[in-house]
């Protein structure tokens, strides 16, 4: 019963958008400032990835 109440499309979109929006933000700041090295931009990425 209760699976059922958590399991749907609209808790699905809002887990991809929880996950998923901090995922893209890493990224665009990775990718557009060059505060850090790039080794540790994909270290970062790498990990993400990882989690995710």
């Amino acid at each position: 019963m209760i699976r059922e109440r958590y399991l749907t499309a609209r808790w699905n979109n809002l887990l991809s958008l929880g996950l998923g929006i901090p995922a893209l933000a890493y990224v665009i700041v990775v990718l557009s400032t060059s505060s850090l090295s790039e080794f540790a931009g994909f270290i970062g990425l790498f990990v993400i990835g990882a989690v995710y």
